[in-house]
């Protein structure tokens, strides 16, 4: 059985991340300079990306998701926005089986 995400899912779990991640920074306690080293950005592309001046990449959805998801004070932040929908648990839990 295979599951994938389509590119509008994709897009509205970005745009809700988007809209939350001043937040979700703050309630981290994080830097928009450690977060974008976590990522593999420049502070000036994260900057970019918080300011809706430039959007995240899927592959940034997923760093910044894993992070505020597996931190305690934005776990419920996460689940409560829904970011991290069945779905998408379910498609990362398929495509990271091994055969």
């Amino acid at each position: 059985m295979s599951f994938a995400l389509n590119a509008t899912q994709k897009e509205q779990l970005i745009d809700v991340l988007t809209n939350e991640l001043k937040v979700l920074r703050a309630k981290a306690e994080i830097s928009q300079q450690k977060l974008a080293d976590r990522m593999g950005v420049s502070r000036q592309t994260y900057g970019m990306i918080e300011t809706r001046k430039q959007r995240m990449t899927w592959n940034h959805f997923m760093a910044l998701l894993m992070l505020f998801k597996s931190n305690g004070g934005t776990a419920e932040i996460i689940d409560r926005i829904g970011a991290y929908p069945p779905e998408l648990e379910r498609y990362i839990r398929l495509n990271n089986v091994k055969e």
